[in-house]
């Protein structure tokens, strides 16, 4: 019987130890989930937000488009933010602004700053979900990268069943603004724990230059590639979808139906086992 094969390293980085990859696995891991943290968590709460705060469903609802819109937008500017200036300082940055945004949600005093905390918060998550994956692209190479990232595959599949059944279960002990306290102590934890863990992977020589001229460059390639936009379009009907029922499952379920935030947070759970 043979030993199991180190990970190979990309081009010009050490190679990876054992307890590196459970390290890596772990911390990568959590920053990459920060979407399914940021949308699913406060779900079983959101009829009782909307009620706190005055709100209509609809207003409730833009909540969570305003986070998504922050997680999408964010991406584009932190992938090439850290090609050009390195993974570290980028991503220490998105994480500490993640946490300060979520922690002023817990005092937002109406639905409309909520949403722009929500954008907010949406935007500097972004930095821990792509340079979370620009850090194996530095670290891993060849098998070892495909194995890494279907690992951060599992996760990422495995956290929106978890984050609503985890925000109902604290609907015991606070209300919707608790939630988002948790957030905060999550984005504080992942701050420390990338600060003291997690070194510059993408060393100087290896950096792109060009900035924003380079980035829109590419950005025209690629939405002239049809086969690409084809995909884009299928995928992105798709996600949206997708959210017409997690937007309106909390208000269907728990207002008209009358169940419990922790039911429903179940419900929600057995759903994305599908």
């Amino acid at each position: 019987m043979t030993a199991a094969p180190r990970a190979a390293p990309a081009a010009g980085t050490a190679p990876v130890s054992r307890r590196g990859r459970v390290l890596d696995l772990l911390l990568l891991g959590a920053l990459s989930s920060f979407a399914p943290l940021s949308i699913d968590m406060y779900l079983p709460a959101l009829p009782a937000m909307a009620r706190d705060l005055q709100a209509s469903p609809t207003a409730a609802q833009l909540s969570l488009t305003a986070c998504l819109i922050g997680l999408a937008a964010g991406q584009l500017l932190a992938g090439p933010l850290s090609d050009a200036r390195g993974r570290r300082r980028p991503l220490l940055a998105g994480v500490a602004v993640y946490a300060v945004a979520s922690a002023l949600c817990i005092a937002a005093p109406s639905i409309w700053v909520l949403l722009v905390l929500r954008l907010a918060q949406g935007f500097a998550g972004a930095a821990g979900i792509v340079i979370a994956r620009a850090v194996v692209r530095d670290r891993y190479e060849g098998d070892a990268m495909a194995r890494f990232y279907a690992l951060l595959l599992m996760v990422n599949g495995a956290a929106p069943i978890l984050a609503p059944v985890l925000g109902a279960q604290l609907l015991h002990v606070t209300t919707w603004r608790g939630v988002f306290a948790v957030l905060a102590g999550i984005g504080v934890v992942l701050l420390a724990a990338s600060a003291a863990g997690l070194p510059e992977s993408l060393p100087p020589q290896r950096r792109q230059t060009g900035g924003l001229r380079t980035t829109l460059r590419d950005g025209r390639q690629l939405l002239g590639d049809r086969e690409f936009c084809g995909y884009a379009l299928a995928s992105g009907l798709a996600f949206g979808a997708m959210f017409a029922y997690i937007s309106g499952s909390p208000f269907v379920l728990q207002t008209k139906f009358g169940i419990s935030p922790q039911l429903f947070s179940l419900i929600f759970a057995i759903n994305g086992c599908q």
